[in-house]
């Protein structure tokens, strides 16, 4: 490494609207329902097109507000998950419980993984096929095929996982191939990629920035986008830090805008 729902299913579409103050915008809401526990996706579309956000834990909100400020100035969409102000999914009927974290269901192995992880019984094959019908829900309302690429925003807490943890943490020995740390930076506010030309473009920038590495394995939406060519950008910074998280947004769309041919994405 180099350093520098019941059965579940969709359940009918719910739409509302409102005029902004600066662009008008629609919200539509599909519920995917697992037994005892109905999760909202809701994409909000503004109207002017532009970049396409994804937020995945439902009390990750910094990132959110940054992001729905940014749309209402620039356009865009944001597709977010909501089902109760937490970071983990609970789900169960009586005596069954399980638990998952909604970022790493993207592959059969994270399923089955996080479920054990944070359930109070071992998965069965049924919460498996449910939970993992949940992330092709999401998968299809994001329509990342059709975008060409993932744009995540996510929020950490002072004092725990930050960029240093790519080089400190044996949990994730392998993941980075590449890190690049400004030190004017607060090491919590970072930005992940797939792509080796978005971690050049974002370390000219004087980004803390991180490379995944291909032989990343986990259950995670990076890992998913790494492994079926999708490029993927995780904008990831302290809850509470707004301008921040507002500032890496503006600059991810620049670079997304600058490289908007695939080809670019590789790094010369």
């Amino acid at each position: 490494m180099m350093i520098m729902f019941m059965a579940a299913g969709f359940f009918p579409l719910a739409v509302t609207a409102r005029q902004d103050t600066l662009s008008a915008y629609s919200a539509a809401s599909r519920f995917w329902c697992l037994p005892g526990k109905c999760i909202s996706i809701v994409k909000s579309s503004y109207e002017k097109p532009n970049l396409s956000f994804l937020v995945l834990h439902d009390d990750e909100n910094t990132g959110l507000e940054a992001a729905h400020d940014f749309c209402s100035k620039n356009g865009g969409a944001i597709v977010e998950l909501q089902y109760g102000s937490e970071r983990n999914i609970s789900f169960g009927n009586g005596r069954i419980k399980f638990a998952f974290d909604p970022n790493q269901i993207f592959n059969n192995a994270g399923v089955q993984k996080t479920l054990k992880k944070y359930s109070h019984q071992l998965p069965r094959p049924e919460a498996i096929k449910q939970v993992r019908g949940l992330a092709l829900a999401v998968l299809e309302n994001y329509q990342a095929d059709s975008l060409g690429y993932f744009v995540t925003l996510h929020n950490n807490s002072e004092g725990r996982f930050n960029i240093l943890s790519y080089l400190r943490d044996p949990k994730f020995d392998g993941v980075a191939d590449s890190v690049f740390i400004n030190s004017a930076m607060d090491a919590d506010d970072f930005v992940l990629v797939t792509e080796p030309g978005f971690f050049s473009y974002l370390k000219r920038s004087a980004v803390n920035v991180v490379l995944q590495s291909p032989a990343a394995t986990d259950g995670s939406l990076s890992v998913y986008a790494q492994r079926n060519g999708i490029p993927y950008v995780n904008i990831e910074v302290q809850d509470g830090h707004y301008d921040e998280h507002f500032r890496l947004i503006g600059l991810v769309a620049d670079m997304l805008s600058e490289l908007k041919n695939k080809e670019l994405y590789v790094a010369k």
